[in-house]
């Protein structure tokens, strides 16, 4: 029954981790300009992520060393500096997400302009990183993920959003140019 929890948190924690509020943000500005004619992208896009952690899971089980490690050993270490910096990139573009996102979201609660939030919320997520347990940070991820399974369980029996996600659905799985030329 431990390992059955164990493994409910786990995936609780990786739906919390996954929808963070740099994907909110981004999703809703998207979302404002072209409405769901870009909802499929979302779709290529999560399936990509499932797909490349899955592999480099398994390369990482198997061998039983980072894939960073092996690109550099069979790839040479020009290649392996290019990846690694392009890792860093990316993990440096998720921050600035992740920090202009909780800036833009206290704007919203409290009518200040978000360029003043930005370094408190920098200070903030700086002080969750160094100063708060990975037991606890699992455990408030495993909460939000409840929370949105929770929260897509009540859109889906609400009444009043059937026609919304029907839409979406809809715009998720046939690209604008298709729906465009089926009209």
């Amino acid at each position: 029954m431990r390992k059955v929890l164990g493994i409910t948190l786990g995936v609780l924690t990786a739906m919390g981790g996954f929808v963070d509020i740099g994907d909110i943000v981004a999703n809703s500005e998207t979302g404002a300009r072209f409405g769901l004619s870009l909802a499929w992208a979302v779709v290529v896009g999560v399936i990509g992520i499932c797909v490349f952690a899955e592999m480099a899971g398994r390369v990482a089980a198997v061998s039983g060393r980072p894939v960073f490690d092996l690109v550099r050993e069979r790839l040479g270490a020009r290649v392996g500096l290019v990846n690694l910096l392009a890792s860093f990139f990316i993990t440096f573009l998720t921050l600035t997400a992740e920090i202009g996102g909780i800036a833009l979201a206290l704007q919203l609660a409290s009518d200040v302009n978000y360029l003043l939030w930005i370094p408190v919320a920098g200070l903030a997520v700086w002080l969750v990183i160094w100063r708060v347990k990975f037991e606890s940070m699992e455990q408030i991820f495993g909460l939000m993920g409840l929370v949105l399974v929770v929260m897509a369980v009540a859109l889906c029996a609400s009444r009043k959003a059937q026609p919304a996600s029907t839409t979406l659905s809809w715009a998720a799985t046939w690209p604008a140019s298709a729906r465009s030329a089926a009209v």
